[in-house]
């Protein structure tokens, strides 16, 4: 009689789930994922908010600095080459661009300007600002005219989108639109690349100056007040005089001798003027004489000394010729000039519209 024998079950199922749940124990040992937590939460969104901020920073500091200022209307940016111009002027349907680097035919970047606004069939306005300077009156003067009177809509741009583009488009918010003053100068913000250090701290002063003559007056801030202190009451700091020649009267004087003009200015602005000596720092008189052809003879300064003067004040300078041996006309130019260390820095008062002196002097 055959003796049936009992099959065992397979060992080898049970080893296999065995070392299955061993190695998954493994797994889970050498590659374990932390369950959220907030303070993970936070540290991933504070990581990703510090990215993006980078990238926006980026953005605004080294790359176009786009930003729209009035919805459809106004918009501004850093210098955009050709390509990217021609985009946004596409993008945006832009019929006008107001370029505050001033007339520049020599710069590639101003004919890249020309030609995408030429290849487009939109306007050019060019006005010419400085970051690190007051803004001058006849150049702001001329922004009111092309807001008045342009195609919108505009883009406003100068190099770095951040201190020219800043102003101009706080101005544009204060003319165009009803925005308070306080929320129009965010324009001038860091969030647009403008900081209110150093000597670009002086576009900043311009809205002071402006929100002081409200106070003083007790008015709030409607467009037809800025309209009216811009044309008629601002004043670029200390850059505004009268200067007369005094004596010798008339203006002649003998040939071969050397001679003395004493020229009268007088501080019509609304800050003092600090005369200081040494070769740089203060208000001093610079002045020429040229002959009558243009032929230059001699160039020299007035003023290198201690002294304050007042708004509404007058001092009396001295400017000492060498002897002219030819006898004829000559023309004695002289205007008041804010030195600096560098002199391509000085700051001639004629460059804001303060009328220079330019007299006929005799030699005979």
């Amino acid at each position: 009689m055959a003796t049936s024998r009992a099959t065992p079950p397979p060992a080898a199922s049970g080893s296999c789930l065995s070392r299955l749940s061993s190695l998954l124990g493994r797994c889970r040992g050498r590659y374990h994922c932390p369950r959220p937590t907030r303070r993970n939460f936070l540290r991933w969104l504070a990581g990703g908010l510090g990215v993006a901020a980078t990238a926006e920073a980026a953005r605004v500091l080294l790359g176009d600095n786009q930003h729209t200022v009035i919805p459809g209307r106004v918009y501004r940016s850093a210098q955009l080459d050709r390509r990217k111009l021609d985009r946004v002027i596409a993008e945006k349907q832009i019929r006008t661009v107001v370029n505050l680097r001033g007339c520049c035919p020599e710069m590639g970047w101003y004919l890249d300007d020309a030609r995408a606004t030429h290849a487009a069939g939109v306007s050019q306005e060019d006005i010419t600002l400085s970051a690190k300077r007051w803004p001058p009156p006849q150049e702001l003067v001329r922004l009111l005219e092309v807001l008045d009177r342009t195609d919108y809509p505009i883009l406003i741009h100068c190099a770095r989108g951040a201190d020219r583009t800043g102003l101009a488009s706080a101005i544009a918010l204060l003319v165009l639109t009803d925005t308070p003053l306080a929320v129009a100068r965010r324009q001038m913000w860091p969030r647009y690349g403008h900081f209110a250090i150093g000597r670009t701290a002086v576009l900043n002063d311009f809205f002071d100056q402006y929100q002081a003559a409200l106070v003083a007056r007790g008015l709030p801030h409607r467009p037809e007040y800025f309209r009216h202190w811009l044309a008629h009451d601002y004043c670029p700091g200390p850059f505004r005089a009268r200067l007369d020649a005094i004596a010798p009267e008339p203006l002649a004087v003998p040939a071969g001798v050397g001679f003395v003009v004493t020229v009268r200015a007088t501080n019509r602005s609304i800050e003092p003027w600090r005369f200081v000596p040494g070769g740089s720092g203060g208000i001093r008189l610079r002045y020429t004489l040229h002959g009558r052809n243009g032929d230059f003879v001699y160039r020299g300064c007035a003023g290198l000394f201690r002294r304050t003067v007042p708004p509404g004040g007058s001092i009396d300078l001295r400017a000492g010729f060498p002897a002219v041996k030819r006898p004829g006309e000559y023309v004695l130019n002289a205007d008041l000039l804010d030195a600096q260390p560098i002199d391509l820095l000085d700051t001639a008062f004629a460059q804001y519209g303060s009328d220079p002196l330019i007299a006929p002097l005799l030699v005979r």
